[in-house]
């Protein structure tokens, strides 16, 4: 061939290419989209893994929380039953049996979570001075298992921290603190100054979640729970400080029911369940997602059924029933949207729309 033409043709390769590169370059002002799931309580007791007669149940679950595509998802506290007071052995062996199963089945499903602690983490309420002794060994054994993010505060490194994900912000705190030989449901102290601290570093994000499991205020829905309330509640620093960095949601668990209140901007959402107890027979989760200036939220319920015997927990002899199904109704028709809120934030300030079921505050 010609070197000329050769020549040409091997420059209009080049510029054909470039253009096909420059065709597939990705858009500057393509927004990423976040989407995560909440479901706080699961499980609530000690339950092996395997454990062929729940499953099946926690297999329809959790692939449900997979086909909504989240990049993560969080869960808020009681993961297990925790009535490990025996002794500081006690302690390390239970958790690191039951902890590692939990974790199991999230890699099983490809999901990557962020957890916090609750009671039952810390060897469940209440905490007489044995079981106040042990509490360090509790965190412990979570903080080795669960290897949740180190960038909370001194005293509270893996138990409270912060994930950013873009427009995002999520803050988990631990609302338990031993003081003065007592046991405070209080987020208080050092852990307090650092999420003032947080929040300040990260004001600039436009959405702001905090997960803590007790509840914060209001009347709320529960069963069989023992329905703890963080102290002073609105009155407590650590929700003025919320109030001043314009957090939009608050996560909790604890009361496995759902009850949703709104006040001073701030969606306190409390949600979860309670598996093999015949009085909790859903399991409510929360599907969020973030594009550009809009947080939308989508409450769905799953119906389970219980049956069989106690299952032996330790200190617990009448623990969870035996067996959890899938109820036929959400077999056959899927999740149930109980409520939906959309959150829109332009930067002139948060409004509220598409409020439906739980989320609709006039009802």
């Amino acid at each position: 061939m010609n070197p000329l033409k050769l020549s040409k043709l091997l420059l209009l390769f080049i510029v054909c290419s470039s253009l096909a590169g420059a065709g597939q370059t990705e858009n500057p002002n393509q927004v990423k989209t976040i989407r995560f799931v909440s479901f706080p309580d699961f499980f609530n007791f000690d339950v092996p893994e395997p454990w062929p007669k729940y499953d099946a149940a926690v297999d329809y679950f959790l692939g449900q929380v997979k086909s909504e595509n989240p990049d993560f998802v969080l869960i808020d506290g009681d993961l297990v039953d925790g009535r490990w007071w025996d002794s500081p052995q006690c302690v390390e062996v239970n958790g690191t049996v039951y902890f590692s199963g939990w974790v199991r089945r999230m890699k099983q499903y490809g999901l990557k979570f962020y957890t916090a602690v609750g009671d039952h983490e810390l060897g469940d309420d209440p905490w007489p001075r044995e079981k106040r002794e042990l509490v360090p060994h509790f965190e412990n054994v979570y903080r080795n298992c669960l290897r949740m993010p180190q960038n909370g505060p001194e005293n509270k490194k893996g138990l409270a921290y912060y994930v950013r994900e873009g427009n995002l912000l999520i803050v988990t705190v631990e609302t338990f603190e031993v003081v003065d030989d007592s046991m405070r449901i209080a987020v208080i102290g050092e852990q307090l100054e650092w999420f003032e601290k947080t929040l300040e570093a990260n004001k600039d994000a436009a959405f702001k979640i905090v997960q803590g499991h007790v509840g914060l205020w209001g009347d709320l829905k529960s069963r069989s729970s023992s329905r703890l309330m963080l102290e002073q509640g609105k009155e407590s620093e650590f929700y003025k400080v919320m109030v001043r960095y314009g957090v939009d949601a608050y996560f909790a668990g604890e009361f496995h029911d759902v009850t949703v209140l709104e006040d001073d901007g701030i969606w306190q959402i409390v949600h979860g369940s309670s598996w093999g107890r015949e009085v909790v027979n859903t399991e409510d989760y929360l599907v969020c997602e973030i594009t550009g200036n809009q947080l939308n939220f989508t409450l769905k319920r799953i119906y389970m059924e219980v049956d069989g015997g106690y299952m032996w927990n330790v200190n617990k002899p009448r623990g969870p029933r035996e067996i959890v199904r899938i109820s036929e109704k959400s077999l056959s028709d899927g999740p149930e949207i109980t409520g939906t809120l959309t959150i829109i934030n332009d930067g002139s300030g948060k409004t509220f729309t598409n409020s439906t079921g739980y989320f609709n505050q006039d009802k």
